[in-house]
């Protein structure tokens, strides 16, 4: 924006300087012309009214008059000749014409001149010097030198003032915009009162942030509410179904489908619970939490309990903790993350394969050597209930890794499924201590 009010300043400040050159360099030549005229039309009269002898007079007289020296004359006869006046010879045309004076000692001299027939087939010529006319067009040039670069100045400055206005009011509403992607769904961004173009669209966007915030907050209590009502009877039925197999007595069979409807209502709770989990995350309602946390310390906690989980599946679980990195967040969230991803690696991984933690600064690590996931479903198993056609077999709801998406997202983390070849990889970056915040 600075360049280009920069370059308008300049073709705008060029054209009216052309103008002005040209409208100003048109008038003096007009008041020589003038001039010309004037001379010739008196001296046309004087040989009139005296002959040829009183036309040379009158010629002489000028000549001798003239303290500049920028006045020519000449009074040729028929064939040619001078009979008076300060040119040699005079143009081969009558009218206008431009005449260029050399000679050895003398500096070269642009003359306007006009030859003009007598009636005795002589011809008077009268000149003026052209070099006022000239001395004004340098001074026009280097004049429009300076209010050029009057006018680069002004135009960068000002150029400077508007992009660094422009830049500001940009930045300011990219930082506002940035902290409601980080979770801040009730910050705004500036808008002045009245105010120009920025402000109008700071308005239109606040309203468009408004009603995102209040379907989302919408959306939120209703997915809560039924989340909780129907906690409330599964718990019920759970605690009925327990009795009911405690005090029973005898066939084995309803024992087993009794059991197995306690284990469905399990999940079931699992499954609303993770919903109610995912929901606080992405509130932002635990970013209050944050307090500072050994993430070394617990990668190495939580790699120790599922070390076991591994070993029933033959797989080695491979640790490589960098010590004393630390983390801004939230000691439950981070651990649930964590376990999150040593889950699906121990449960998707290849029985009797590898499964590895690494944790180096700024970066966090999960890989195992199973399936993996194709590259064109690595997003969708981001989202809540996604499944693959592979995984439908083990036990699970789907909800693991939208839930390490949104802890991820909630601690400024940058999430990323790549191919471990074989196997997935699942990353974490962060910058500093904690991430985005």
């Amino acid at each position: 924006m600075t360049l280009l009010h920069l370059v308008l300043t300049l073709a705008g400040t060029a054209a009216l300087s052309g103008v002005a050159w040209w409208a100003t360099t048109r008038f003096a030549l007009s008041q020589i012309s003038g001039e010309v005229l004037r001379d010739t039309g008196v001296l046309v009269q004087a040989g009139q009214l005296g002959g040829a002898r009183n036309l040379a007079l009158a010629i002489d007289a000028r000549i001798a008059a003239d303290r500049g020296g920028s006045q020519y004359f000449l009074l040729a006869g028929p064939d040619g000749t001078r009979i008076a006046g300060n040119l040699a010879a005079a143009p081969r045309s009558a009218g206008w014409e431009r005449l260029r004076l050399t000679g050895p000692g003398l500096e070269p001299t642009e003359l306007l001149a006009l030859s003009t027939p007598l009636p005795g087939q002589g011809r008077l010529v009268v000149g003026r010097d052209l070099a006022p006319v000239r001395q004004l067009e340098r001074f026009l040039l280097s004049s429009a030198g300076w209010v050029g670069g009057a006018a680069l100045l002004v135009g960068l400055g000002g150029g400077l003032l508007i992009g660094r206005g422009v830049t500001r009011r940009a930045a300011a509403m990219d930082a506002a915009l940035a902290r409601v992607q980080a979770g801040e769904m009730t910050h705004r961004l500036p808008a002045r009162p009245g105010g120009d173009e920025f402000d109008r669209l700071a308005r239109r966007i606040n309203a468009a942030l408004d009603r995102v915030q209040g379907l989302m907050q919408t959306l939120r209590q209703v997915t809560d509410d039924i989340a909780h009502d129907l906690r409330t009877p599964l718990n019920r039925l759970r605690q009925r179904l327990d009795l009911a197999l405690r005090t029973a007595r005898g066939d084995a069979a309803w024992r087993a489908e009794a059991e197995g409807a306690i284990a469905e209502c399990d999940q079931l709770l699992e499954i609303f619970a993770a919903l109610l989990r995912i929901a606080q995350v992405e509130a932002g309602a635990r970013r209050a939490g944050f307090a500072e946390l050994d993430l070394s310390a617990l990668a190495a906690t939580v790699a120790e309990v599922y070390a076991p989980a591994a070993e029933e599946r033959g797989q080695t679980l491979a640790t490589e903790i960098a010590p004393g990195i630390e983390l801004l967040g939230d000691r439950e969230l981070i651990t649930q993350m964590l376990a999150n991803l040593l889950d699906n690696a121990v449960k998707h991984g290849r029985a009797g394969g590898r499964v590895a933690l690494r944790l180096a600064p700024g970066r966090i690590a999960v890989e195992d050597d199973g399936p993996g996931i194709p590259a064109d479903q690595r997003e969708a198993v981001l989202r809540r209930f996604h499944r693959l056609d592979a995984a439908r077999a083990t036990p699970g709801s789907g909800l693991g890794l939208a839930l390490v998406s949104a802890i991820a997202e909630l601690h400024g983390m940058r999430l990323a499924l790549a191919d471990a070849g074989p196997g997935l990889r699942v990353t974490l970056d962060w910058n500093g201590r904690s991430g985005g915040i």
